[in-house]
């Protein structure tokens, strides 16, 4: 069951996609990982006192 849900899954994937270049598949893969990424990093504020 598992199998074919994984495999519906990448048909569906690469035919909404099969236009879209390699690299655009490829970011869009990475998106959720990216942004685990960027969440992890701090964010300061600087404040200037002029």
């Amino acid at each position: 069951m598992m199998g074919s849900t994984t495999k519906q899954f990448y048909q569906r994937y690469f035919s909404a996609t099969q236009d879209a270049s390699w690299l655009a598949r490829l970011m869009a893969g990475r998106q959720q990982e990216i942004l685990g990424e960027l969440m992890q990093w701090g964010v300061t504020s600087q404040t200037s006192d002029h």
